[in-house]
């Protein structure tokens, strides 16, 4: 639960969720030079892959059955959130995507909330990111849906700032670092 001045999880998570899509970014073309850990077993996942296996859930199943009914409930619970958050990301799911997220019973979002989910998570992208100008509301706006999107990219928009402005966390390693970098320098 937040405190009054404090944005609500739901904000913080969708303005981490730009910081971390953009940050992957960087990351993803800095590492296309240098990637021979993930090269390993290559011969191996081609076999395998050739035979019709599906290497990533293979690898994931693997994981799961050596963490035992702690990793798989962990899971799980990553996939309920993920669930969570792609709405938060503005993509709204079909009927079968409902079930797989386990949100069974939940059906598809009408169009005005739909624009709503949209505007919201456009708004919470980063200035850098494609999509995140007010001006690329995909509705006409006059549109019930128009309004809806811009009345939400507003709100979030607002949320985003907010959260942009507080001071970032201390990661652990800097805790146990006592918080001083210029300490013991020349």
């Amino acid at each position: 639960m937040s405190k009054p001045n404090e944005p609500a999880q739901a904000a913080l998570d969708s303005a981490n969720l730009s910081r971390i899509r953009n940050a992957q970014a960087e990351a993803a073309a800095q590492n296309e030079v240098n990637n021979t850990a993930k090269n390993k077993l290559r011969g191996t996942y081609a076999q395998t892959q050739a035979q019709g296996l599906h290497n990533e859930a293979a690898k994931l199943a693997l994981e799961l059955v050596a963490g035992g009914d702690e990793a798989i409930d962990a899971f799980c619970e990553k996939v309920s959130k993920a669930g969570v958050y792609v709405g938060y990301l503005g993509k709204v799911l079909s009927p079968r995507q409902f079930e797989l997220f386990g949100m069974a019973g939940v059906g598809p979002t009408p169009e005005d909330e739909r624009a709503k989910l949209e505007g919201r998570a456009a708004g919470f992208r980063l200035d850098s990111e494609p999509g995140s100008k007010e001006t690329d509301n995909p509705y006409e706006i006059g549109s019930l849906k128009g309004q809806a999107w811009l009345s939400a990219f507003r709100d979030a928009r607002s949320e985003r700032d907010h959260v942009l402005s507080m001071p970032t966390p201390a990661t652990e390693g800097e805790k146990s670092d006592g918080g001083n970098d210029e300490e013991g320098k020349a």
